[in-house]
């Protein structure tokens, strides 16, 4: 019977360096579970046929992404961001026979117009805040992620009307402007040099189709923009704290 102290003794002793043990693993864990970073990216964001297409920008566009994140263990987190692009110019001039902004261009026989020319820019930014799925490939230093996240968009679009095949025009502009949450879904492989720094590639889709938004001039002709589904590309760095 006296051994029965001595074995609740040691019983005590085993829980409290097992308990011990898991805290201090999780501190250790939890020391480099946070972190921030920035991403060169470059979008490829169109316009629909017949709503924007043949005047704004097609080219992609040049951004940066500022995010922060924390991985509550070694598989799930969560990371917030602020991606933000380059605004993109374009001059154009459309044939009458076209639709431009979902307006049909009519020649005009009386006056002999029979194209206008265009000035355009076109920005949007992409506050988002997403859940992540960790894990490891190809050795310990090496990881692919999902993230599954939403975006408080802002798509802002403008053109002027400032010539036609017959001279120029007085400032005609149109502005398209809209904010509104979209889902975003971005892939991720990183790679870890320590404890701390470590580079990433990521390509990420967003929901951009659906923006559908009308000119906020008022005007007899219903002009709107509607945007394609988009997608970007990009290479980074982390500091895991």
């Amino acid at each position: 019977m006296k051994k029965i102290p001595f074995i609740k003794k040691q019983l005590n002793v085993s829980v409290l360096a097992f308990v011990m043990g898991l805290s201090v693993t999780s501190y250790a864990y939890a020391n480099h579970s946070t972190y921030l970073g920035a991403d060169a990216v470059y979008g490829s964001t169109k316009f629909k046929q017949d709503y924007g297409a043949n005047i704004f920008s097609k080219k992609p566009a040049p951004g940066l992404n500022l995010f922060v994140g924390h991985m509550f263990n070694e598989n799930f987190g969560a990371e917030l961001g602020f991606e933000v692009y380059k605004k993109m110019k374009r001059t154009e001039t459309i044939a009458a026979g076209n639709t431009v902004a979902g307006v049909f261009l009519n020649p005009d026989p009386i006056s002999g117009i029979n194209s206008i020319s265009y000035d355009t820019h076109f920005k949007q930014r992409h506050p988002y805040i997403g859940a992540i799925a960790k894990t490891n490939i190809l050795g310990d230093n090496n990881f692919v992620s999902l993230m599954l996240g939403v975006s408080m968009s802002h798509i802002e679009a403008k053109y002027n009307k400032f010539a036609t095949n017959t001279g120029p025009l007085s400032y005609s502009p149109r502005t398209f402007s809209r904010t509104k949450p979209i889902g975003i879904i971005r892939a991720t492989v990183e790679h870890k040099f320590n404890d701390h720094l470590s580079l990433r590639v990521l390509s990420t889709w967003k929901n951009t189709a659906k923006f559908k938004i009308k000119s906020q001039e008022n005007s007899a002709s219903s002009a709107e923009v509607k945007l394609k589904n988009s997608f970007n590309v990009g290479i980074g760095a982390t500091y895991y704290i």
